[in-house]
């Protein structure tokens, strides 16, 4: 897995949806089976998603795994990575403060306000981990370099092992220490708050940069 990708699973990890149903999901009577749920589903819909897409390309003649077909899919993740940083840059996506708004709107916002249950939880696990621009790309240049299935397999699931890090974090504290547990991610979310604008510029303008340099200098 290139470190490209890694920074995209990395800026992922701070979902500002992700982050709130988990502050919400702490402050229930029960909130490691919640918790512990919510990942489930969570990892459960990422993961089939990202080997369904692996998979599906998988033995099939389109020439990758050759030097040209790994450049030319690391030049167009590359270019739809920056395009996508310049749009957050001129407020054509999120306007100008993308992180202002925490907490998932419409119904979903909605369940947060009342009383969480298993269902609940299992359902917010996917909700709040819909399949975004990095991961479409990350998955992208994993199927551009032919891996094996074992290969590629262990690559989505430490995509999404990143992915879900604060979430898994939360879960281990709550274990270890329930009553910081609420604290940590509410401190997490009101920094990813004020810095999410930042990190998604720095990783997109970053990883673009570099998934088109490297991917012009392969073919």
């Amino acid at each position: 897995m290139t470190i490209e990708i890694l920074l995209l699973a990395l800026a992922s990890s701070v979902r500002p949806t992700s982050l709130a149903a988990v502050y919400a999901l702490l402050a229930t009577a029960a909130p490691r089976r919640l918790m512990t749920v919510y990942i489930a589903t969570g990892l459960l819909f990422t993961v089939l998603f990202g080997v369904l897409v692996v998979l599906a390309f998988h033995g099939i003649d389109t020439g990758a795994g050759t030097n040209q077909a790994r450049g030319v899919a690391e030049i167009v993740s590359g270019a739809l990575v920056l395009v996508f940083a310049v749009a957050v840059l001129t407020g054509r996506i999120g306007g100008r403060h993308p992180a202002d708004a925490p907490k998932p709107v419409g119904r979903w916002g909605r369940l947060l306000e009342h009383k969480l249950t298993l269902r609940t939880a299992a359902l917010l696990g996917p909700v709040t981990h819909i399949p975004g621009l990095f991961y479409l790309v990350a998955l992208n240049v994993v199927v551009a370099h032919q891996p094996t299935a074992v290969e590629g397999l262990l690559e989505i699931l430490l995509y999404n092992a990143i992915w879900f890090l604060v979430p898994i974090g939360a879960l281990v504290v709550c274990i270890v220490e329930p009553a910081s547990a609420r604290k940590v991610v509410g401190l997490i979310q009101e920094w990813t708050k004020a810095h999410a604008r930042v990190i998604v510029l720095v990783v997109s303008f970053g990883a673009g940069a570099a998934l088109l340099l490297r991917g012009l200098l392969t073919i």
